[in-house]
């Protein structure tokens, strides 16, 4: 059985010399993940996705 990577997974076998470097570590895993995870919120679509969609729809809008 394989496990999928997780945040607490990577954190436990990591040590940083800095709050900071561990803070941005957290920040770049969290943007990593929400840019493959699909949202069920979403429709089933990445965060990135839908706000893609979202900025074209406000772009027709105006055009219109």
């Amino acid at each position: 059985m394989s496990s999928k990577p997780t945040l607490t997974t990577a954190a436990n076998s990591m040590r940083f010399e800095t709050r900071r470097g561990a803070k941005d570590k957290v920040i770049a895993w969290l943007v990593s993940y929400n840019r493959r995870r699909l949202h069920a919120r979403l429709g089933y679509m990445i965060s990135m996705q839908y706000e893609q969609r979202w900025l074209a729809g406000q772009l027709k809008t105006v055009n219109l």
